[in-house]
C-alpha cells in the first residue's frame, strides 16, 4: 500500500464532516486538541503493536489490508447512508476530548485496521505520519467547522471511502 493510498483511506476512515457532526457546541481548542493526540496515541498503539498482533491471530500483511478495506467500505456505506451523529452529551470537561470524539467518531475500527496493516508493511513511523496527515481535515472540520449536521459533505466523504476501500481491498487481493 503507497503511502498516498494509506492517507487517503485514512482520511475517508476519519470523516471530517462526520467527526464535526459529532463535536458537542461546548468542545473548545483543549477537547478537540485532546481528541486529536489520543487519537494520534491510539493509532500509534495499534501500529505498535501491528507486527505481534498479525503474527499471533496468522494473518500476513496482505490479509490484513483486506481487513482494513472492508472495514473502511463499512464505514464509507455508513458515512453514506446513515444521517451524521449528532452531538451526545459528552463526558465532563475535558475528558469530553476522548467520548465521543475520539473514539468511536474519530478513531474507528477501520482507522485502527488501517493502522496495523499500514504499520505491518511500511513501518510504524509511516503509519503515524500517515494518521497525523489524515487528521489534518479532521482537525479544521471540528476547530472552524460548524456543528450542525454535514448530510451531504459526509455522505460525499463516505463516497470516496467506497472508492479508496476498493482499491485498499485490491491492493491487498494483488499483493497476495
Amino acid at each position: 500500500m503507497t503511502l498516498t493510498l494509506l492517507v487517503l483511506a485514512m482520511i475517508a476512515a476519519a470523516n471530517p464532516f462526520r467527526a464535526a457532526s459529532a463535536r458537542d457546541d461546548n468542545a473548545d481548542r483543549t477537547t478537540v486538541g485532546l481528541a486529536l493526540a489520543a487519537t494520534l496515541l491510539l493509532v500509534l498503539i495499534a501500529a505498535g503493536v501491528s507486527g505481534p498482533l498479525l503474527e499471533l491471530v496468522d494473518v500476513a500483511g496482505p490479509s490484513a489490508r483486506i481487513a482494513a478495506g472492508v472495514a473502511l467500505l463499512v464505514i464509507a456505506l455508513k458515512d453514506i447512508f446513515a444521517t451524521p451523529p449528532i452531538p451526545q452529551p459528552a463526558l465532563p470537561g475535558w475528558q469530553a476530548g476522548l467520548v465521543p470524539l475520539a473514539f468511536p467518531v474519530i478513531f474507528s475500527p477501520a482507522l485502527a485496521l488501517l493502522a496495523v496493516a499500514g504499520a505491518a508493511e511500511r513501518g510504524v513511523a509511516v503509519a503515524l505520519f500517515a494518521a497525523a496527515v489524515a487528521l489534518v481535515p479532521a482537525a479544521v472540520a471540528l476547530l472552524v467547522g460548524p456543528t450542525e449536521p454535514h448530510r451531504i459533505w459526509t455522505g460525499a466523504v463516505g463516497g470516496f471511502g467506497t472508492a479508496i476501500a476498493a482499491l485498499v481491498v485490491l491492493d491487498g487481493v494483488y499483493a497476495i
